[in-house]
């Protein structure tokens, strides 16, 4: 085993300020012991679940990242910093992991005070649409929090009321990665039912929860839904569409283009954390980690990036080009979190088409991939096989989604990160115990229902 159990006798309970998420004037500071009791209420806490969605430990920045690190294309730039992830070398005493499941508990945490509280409000104004929205938005925010605990770290503990310290907390054990699916899924049921079949980038609507039921199907290996959920977007043409060039999703300051399902908004008082950690000090960034060297050769090839050269960017210093990841580059870092985009959704549908044996180039497997192909400027694959046009697909997933948080979980997922990553450098070494993350140690130490993963 090459690695040792580090113990960390620390504890932190985060109590995170709710703002308007649509808006960039602030809310008042509000807590999870201030009451719901009417419809400004109401929708203040949902303000606060979404906030604690966007939140630097979340898809702020350190889950993001917890999907890209761990993936052969990264280079950790600083002492320390997230060179033990590059390395996959995962430690239960890894502060990344623990901020990460922090933030993702608290987000639920903020969406069971809605979900539970919300119904009871007695409010004319509140009216019953709006009081399904409301709780359908938790229902769907707390479904994707779960999804993101069990695609990094196995089967979680499953809290569904709301709790106001650690005392508090009920006496719970871990479920099976297959109950934690459950959870998600029956939450999404739950969602769908309550929220409209409308467009809204920035808020959880009934497509939304499609998204979701796409991506938790193909983690399922349940492909036919995984197939009809991808199909329910895509179909939605006027809505939803691949927008050419390939940056057009993110350059120029755009947000909420037609590309996106749903993202996360930020501002000047409430900045994405990813943006200053990735660009380079002279465009204001620290720098601490940036895409390595072979990795920019690939997505700089027009023959495998094509277009995706966007998502890097390079400045002259002594002589020397210094590269640097560039999807997230605004000043102030207003740049939104990506959590669904219809590229997504259509490679999604190509891997459960071609699980299915669909591999047609017409309305099939290669089909799907050679759409997100030509958009990025690319011709169309020469895969055959199921198992190339599978692999193709895997490796169009890398490119597409270079600094979104899915490498790592796809490699995990098809458990083929030992084999991928191994050969791509040889000074990576892959374990089978590590396709899912080490509990955090820190939060062992404050919760004794909690077990570690096995052979961390």
């Amino acid at each position: 085993m090459k690695h040792l159990k580090y113990i960390l006798f620390s504890f932190s309970i985060l109590l995170s300020s709710c703002e308007n998420f649509l808006e960039t004037e602030p809310l008042n500071a509000v807590s999870d012991l201030d009451p719901i009791y009417d419809k400004g209420s109401s929708e203040t806490a949902l303000r606060g679940v979404y906030r604690q969605l966007s939140s630097s430990g979340y898809y702020g920045e350190t889950y993001v990242t917890l999907g890209f690190f761990p993936s052969a294309d990264i280079k950790n730039l600083t002492t320390g910093g997230a060179a033990n992830l590059v390395n996959i070398n995962f430690r239960t005493d890894e502060v990344l992991f623990n901020t990460a499941w922090s933030a993702i508990y608290n987000t639920i945490n903020r969406a069971n005070h809605v979900i539970t509280k919300v119904p009871s409000v007695q409010d004319p104004t509140l009216t019953t649409n709006l009081k399904n929205q409301i709780i359908g938005e938790a229902k769907f925010i707390r479904a994707l929090a779960y999804f993101d605990l069990a695609r990094a770290w196995g089967g979680v503990q499953l809290f569904l009321e709301p709790t106001v310290s650690l005392q508090e907390r009920p006496n719970i054990r871990r479920s099976t990665l297959a109950q934690t699916y459950a959870q998600v899924l029956a939450d999404l049921q739950d969602a769908e039912a309550l929220l409209p079949d409308a467009v809204n980038r920035i808020r959880a609507t009934k497509r939304t929860v499609w998204a979701l039921r796409a991506r938790l199907h193909l983690y399922k290996k349940e492909w036919a839904l995984a197939e009809e959920y991808a199909t329910k977007l895509i179909e939605k043409s006027a809505d939803y569409t691949l927008v050419k060039p390939y940056s057009a999703w993110f350059a120029n300051n755009v947000v909420g283009t037609r590309e996106s399902i749903f993202e996360l908004q930020y501002s000047a008082i409430n900045p994405n954390a990813t943006r200053a950690q990735m660009q380079h000090p002279t465009r204001g960034g620290t720098y601490r980690y940036a895409p390595n060297d072979r990795f920019v050769s690939l997505l700089n090839n027009p023959a495998i990036g094509g277009g995706r050269s966007a998502l890097i960017s390079s400045v002259v210093q002594n002589n020397t080009r210094i590269w640097f990841g560039n999807l997230y580059y605004r000043l102030p870092a207003t740049d939104p979190a990506y959590i669904f985009r219809i590229s997504e959704m259509y490679l999604i549908r190509a891997e459960a088409r071609a699980q299915q044996n669909n591999l047609s180039i017409t309305n099939g497997a290669l089909a799907d991939l050679n759409l997100v192909r030509d958009r990025a400027e690319l011709p169309v694959s020469i895969a055959v096989t199921q198992q190339e046009i599978l692999q193709a697909i895997e490796e169009e997933r890398r490119y597409e989604f270079a600094f979104e948080p899915h490498r790592w979980f796809d490699l995990a997922r098809t458990g083929r990160a030992k084999t991928v990553l191994e050969a791509l450098d040889s000074n990576i070494e892959v374990e089978e115990h590590e396709y899912i993350f080490p509990i955090p140690v820190a939060q062992i130490q404050l919760d004794k229902n909690l077990e570690q993963n096995p052979d961390y």
